[in-house]
């Protein structure tokens, strides 16, 4: 029972992410790869980045609101999501993934929500 539950969040989490970031998602298929790294990133245009952002947000809403309706903790991830980001413009959040890449350029497929763990949530992590 739970396992489908948690298949079902994957699944929503996933269209999500597909129908915000259309044309990142777009991108990175045109070149055959269906990771949205920084080569798709840098490539894609503002609007298109913050409804990248946007889709994520939407997912990690959806997963703090289904946890905490059967009283569970919500993820990691959503914890450290809200924590990092909970203040942040749009805009700012593009620009801090903006400077990571403008800032590391030998690691441009990195994909971008390694980036946001990685650089942006975990380092602010309140163990």
């Amino acid at each position: 029972m739970k396992k489908n539950r948690y298949l079902v969040v994957f699944a929503l989490v996933g269209l999500l992410l597909f129908s915000a970031g259309s044309a990142l998602a777009q991108g990175a298929m045109e070149n055959s790869d269906p990771d949205i790294d920084g080569k798709v990133w840098t490539h894609s245009t503002d609007s298109d980045k913050r409804a990248f952002l946007l889709g994520v947000s939407n997912a990690v809403v959806l997963e703090y609101h289904l946890r905490t309706k059967r009283s569970e903790e919500p993820s990691r991830f959503v914890q450290g999501w809200v924590a990092a980001f909970k203040d942040a413009r749009w805009s700012d959040m593009v620009s801090r993934v903006d400077a990571y890449y403008a800032n590391n350029p030998t690691k441009i497929r990195r994909n971008v929500l390694d980036v946001v763990w990685h650089e942006m949530i975990a380092p602010n992590w309140k163990k």
